[in-house]
């Protein structure tokens, strides 16, 4: 029995992973949402059997973080299980038509918080509870790589949060060692998605089928490394 927890689970990529996991009635899904009060019937809908366990946790408010440890030690207590895998999944990319001649200072916040804090809050959170050999992927994009910027620059506020995210991970690499846990970046792709918007060429369960293949084969010394949703690997 393998045990996720993963946010961001009530559409897009986040809900084609628990589509996908909750399948296999052997592995539990602990699927946070922004919050139960909006629509959740699709996530709903995927748990015939009985094996997907709906949290609130808005990765943009501190607030909201503070409480998944309960949540999460609650639902693990009656499992018996640690974590195996935790996906950091949800993000935001609100203002795609910035530039660096045009940043906003409240849209930089709250990218940093909900792509960068956010993710980095509910692992310090639930560190406790990560199995040994457990893995951490953290959801970026090429967008993250200075690599790829040197061609491409767009969503400048966007890609600037998650390459802070892809440093993020290689800092946790280096503070989980000890702990057993491989920690990763993963680029999905451009996902037919809402986020995705108009352009997007990878259908959700093609992304995510493939992202799960190159997770459940990382080896130890995998950890730290950027992925493309193919097993590529993304120049940093």
């Amino acid at each position: 029995m393998l045990t996720y927890f993963l946010t961001g689970a009530n559409r897009g990529i986040g809900l084609e992973f628990v589509r996908q996991l909750a399948s296999n009635p052997s592995n539990t899904i602990i699927a946070g949402v922004r919050s139960k009060s909006n629509d959740v019937s699709d996530l709903e809908s995927l748990n015939t059997n009985n094996n997907i366990h709906i949290i609130e946790c808005d990765v943009g408010s501190l607030d909201s973080l503070s409480g998944i440890e309960f949540r999460v030690a609650e639902i693990l207590s009656k499992t018996g299980s640690n974590l195996d895998f935790l996906f950091n999944v949800a993000g935001i990319n609100a203002t795609s038509s910035d530039t660096s001649l045009t940043l906003d200072p409240k849209s930089m916040q709250e990218h940093m918080q909900t792509n960068v804090m956010g993710p980095a809050k509910i692992v310090q959170t639930l560190q406790k509870y990560l199995a040994r050999g457990a893995t951490v992927l953290n959801m970026s994009s090429g967008l993250g790589s200075l690599t790829v910027a040197t061609d491409v620059t767009k969503c400048c506020t966007y890609s600037m949060s998650k390459a802070a995210l892809n440093m993020l991970t290689l800092h946790q690499v280096k503070d989980l060692r000890g702990a057993g846990v491989k920690v990763i970046c993963m680029d999905p792709g451009w996902v037919k998605t809402r986020m995705g918007g108009k352009g997007a060429m990878i259908e959700a369960n093609v992304s995510v089928e493939s992202m799960l293949d190159v997770v459940n084969g990382l080896k130890d010394a995998d950890s730290g490394k950027f992925y493309r949703y193919d097993g590529g690997i993304v120049p940093w």
